[in-house]
């Protein structure tokens, strides 16, 4: 399945997805040093964000998200990719700082098409993601 959508920041980049039915924010939900999530009481609590592709509904948090979602990068512990069902600022400049592939805007909603453990590959040079299984 291949799916179009808006270009937040590109890159090229393919792997295994990790999907949440929750807003995401690296302020808290995430802790830099290991790349799990730590949202309590959410049932992907635990599950480690490095390298796998990032999908929730939208974002939330604070102006110092940034340096946080740069701190689990520099550890190795950040998302290879975020998708999205709709960008907010504070994420889509989490993006752009580590400079990793981001969309949203899809024409269905992603969190309830992509499951956890799904292979996505992403070329936003094509402005696509496509959903292997």
């Amino acid at each position: 399945m291949e799916f179009k959508g808006r270009v937040i920041n590109n890159g090229k980049t393919e792997g295994l997805a990790v999907v949440l039915d929750t807003p995401f924010s690296f302020i808290g939900d995430i802790d830099p040093n290991t790349g799990e999530l730590t949202m309590h009481g959410n049932s992907q609590a635990g599950v480690s964000l490095a390298d796998k592709i990032l999908v929730f509904p939208t974002g939330k948090g604070g102006t110092i998200a940034p340096f946080i979602a740069y701190q689990a990068q520099k550890n190795g512990k950040a998302p290879r990719a975020i998708l999205c069902d709709q960008a907010e600022p504070i994420t889509a400049e989490c993006a752009m700082t580590i400079d990793i592939p981001m969309m949203d805007s899809f024409s269905v909603e992603l969190t309830k098409t992509i499951k956890t453990g799904d292979k996505i590959k992403i070329d936003t040079d094509k402005g696509c993601i496509e959903i292997v299984r």
